[in-house]
């Protein structure tokens, strides 16, 4: 009897999570051709940063450390995951509005659950593409260095996965209110590529000794830092002063691990938290 209870459980729990599934399944299918393209793009960024200069031109010296060597590499990770975030998760929620999804009858769906499939499925691909990066990069690092993988590059690896996290949550919410999947891509692109960092520097210029723990740019650096044996913890530690005829600038190098995990942790909470709310009001 009880055998016969936990298999109707189970197949209750299958028929749930079923439509999330196949939405996901889905998703995969339908983006794969973005896949292979940012792939592709990640595999020239390694081959464009860390092979060719060394490849070419015989007189430029490797970096002195393995570390040093994969930071190097990972200069341009912020602008790889901000691009494959807003092309991935652009029409997460503003397509279904767009094709009127709502009005077919079959079969049915609840509409969170195809948004969750959506977003599991889109978060996956993104997850490859860093994955085909990291491996990449790795690879030429024991290739030049003739060492064992730098088991930091892992510690890395997960913060890139996380803030891709909070990138993606970003563009969803920006998603469930565009009407455009276009105007959604173009618009989270240049707020995360240029708009951040404009505000990002005149808060820094009016308030010198704030640590910008706002900026998912200044969270974004702890994905290359993090490679660091001697993580700078100390504030004066983090960031620099360059003084100019009486003027003090301040750069900010990295926010604490703890610090960068919180902040991409809520990014990621309050986006998707504003989303689901305008989703709710929506009508598809």
């Amino acid at each position: 009897m009880k055998s016969i209870e936990e298999k109707e459980e189970l197949y209750g729990l299958y028929i749930k999570v079923k439509p999330i599934l196949t939405t996901y399944i889905f998703e995969l299918k339908k983006q794969w051709k973005k896949f292979v393209f940012f792939s592709a793009i990640a595999i020239a960024f390694v081959i464009l940063l860390s092979y060719l200069p060394y490849a070419l031109i015989p007189d430029n010296p490797l970096p002195a450390t393995q570390a040093e060597f994969l930071q190097s590499g990972l200069q341009f990770i912020s602008s790889l995951v901000i691009f494959a975030s807003c092309f991935f998760f652009g029409g997460i929620i503003c397509s279904e509005f767009s094709n009127k999804t709502g009005f077919i009858t079959f079969p049915v769906i609840n509409k969170y659950k195809l948004i969750t499939g959506k977003f599991l499925g889109a978060y996956t691909l993104i997850t490859g593409v860093m994955s085909i990066f990291y491996f990449a990069l790795s690879v030429l690092s024991v290739f030049y260095y003739g060492a064992a993988f730098n088991y930091r590059i892992f510690y890395s690896f997960g913060i890139a996965l996380l803030y891709a996290l909070a990138v993606s949550s970003f563009v969803t919410f920006f998603s469930s209110f565009m009407n455009s999947v276009n105007m959604t891509i173009v618009s989270t692109i240049l707020i995360l590529l240029i708009a951040v960092m404009i505000v990002d520097s005149l808060i820094i210029l009016l308030l010198p000794e704030y640590e910008p723990i706002h900026s998912l740019n200044h969270a974004s650096r702890l994905v290359s830092y993090i490679l660091e044996k001697d993580f700078p913890d100390s504030r004066d530690d983090r960031m620099e002063k360059i003084e100019f005829r009486g003027f003090t600038n301040v750069r900010w190098l990295t926010p604490t691990i703890p610090m960068g995990i919180t902040i991409f942790l809520v990014y990621t909470g309050v986006c998707l938290l504003l989303a689901s709310l305008i989703f709710n009001r929506r009508q598809l």
